[in-house]
């Protein structure tokens, strides 16, 4: 089981006893509702919040190919600017990863989540260029990570483009895993470890949660809807001073006190719930165990 659907069925057990609801299953993931009716009645929701990513995953590709030509370069400051930078989509895309395990995997892996950690040769993911670049100082030998990484956004975009890897279930389903996952375990410093980037990948995290949400709106009573609205700028509102203006880039996380922290966590667990009532309310279904 993959890093992702091991948080992603944590989330879903623990939502039960947030929304109250019970646990659905069918044999197509595909082709679900709350009805068991075989058609998912959220169909234009999903659409419109996967073209969002599409278009995210666009903007990563290109993001991909500047850090590649940034380290040939050789210019250590241009690596990490392209890196950074290179960082903000895919963490918005991350949101249905249970949609393309292989590709998350690729990009988006730490060591933990591979057999034999940084010694084997299936870890190649940005965070394997993130401590060559930040930690080793080693621009030449990120290079072929570099050009995996445009290799495996090549196929993620494949797997966007591609209706039938989406539903309400699984999307929503990956909404609750990565609102979860921020105050969880990412605020544990377990993102960005080298490039002391975090409060970027909590900020982007959020940002890509929120667009899965949009299309859902108009199906919520507004007051609802609101408080999700409102949950999802306290988040933003602890990372505020942290965030430069004008650029991806984001003061270091290691700037940012306990107190800090706590509100962090704090805020992150409260959309998480404001997601998950939602999720009640539109009757949308946990996605049947594999």
């Amino acid at each position: 089981m993959s890093k992702y659907w091991r948080t992603l069925w944590v989330v879903l057990i623990i939502s039960l006893g947030v929304v109250g609801c019970s646990v659905f299953s069918a044999a197509n993931h595909q082709q679900i509702n709350s009805a068991g009716s075989g058609v998912d009645p959220y169909v234009e929701p999903v659409q419109a919040g996967v073209q969002y990513l599409q278009k995210r995953a666009q903007e990563q590709l290109t993001l991909a190919e500047n850090l590649l030509a940034a380290l040939k370069s050789g210019d250590m400051n241009r690596a990490k600017q392209a890196y950074v930078a290179a960082r903000a989509p895919y963490e918005e895309i991350e949101v249905l990863a249970a949609s393309f395990p292989e590709e998350d995997e690729a990009i988006d892996a730490r060591p933990y989540a591979i057999a034999g950690g940084e010694t084997s040769e299936n870890y190649i993911s940005m965070h394997r260029i993130e401590a060559l670049i930040y930690r080793d100082n080693h621009l030449a030998a990120a290079v072929p990570y570099g050009e995996k990484l445009i290799t495996s956004v090549q196929s993620l975009i494949q797997k966007l483009n591609d209706p039938k890897n989406f539903n309400s279930s699984l999307n929503f389903a990956g909404m609750l895993a990565l609102a979860e996952e921020v105050p969880a375990k990412k605020i544990s410093s377990e993102e960005e470890t080298w490039s002391d980037q975090s409060i970027l990948i909590f900020r982007h995290n959020w940002i890509g949660i929120q667009s899965q949400f949009e299309p859902y709106r108009s199906k919520l009573d507004p007051a609802l809807a609101a408080q999700v609205d409102q949950a999802y700028r306290d988040c933003l509102a602890t990372i505020a001073d942290f965030v430069l203006p004008g650029t991806v880039q984001t003061r270091p996380y290691s700037t940012v006190n306990i107190q800090q922290r706590g509100k962090i966590v704090a805020a992150a667990y409260r959309y998480r719930d404001a997601l998950a009532k939602a999720k009640s309310v539109l009757k949308i279904p946990d996605p049947p165990a594999t």
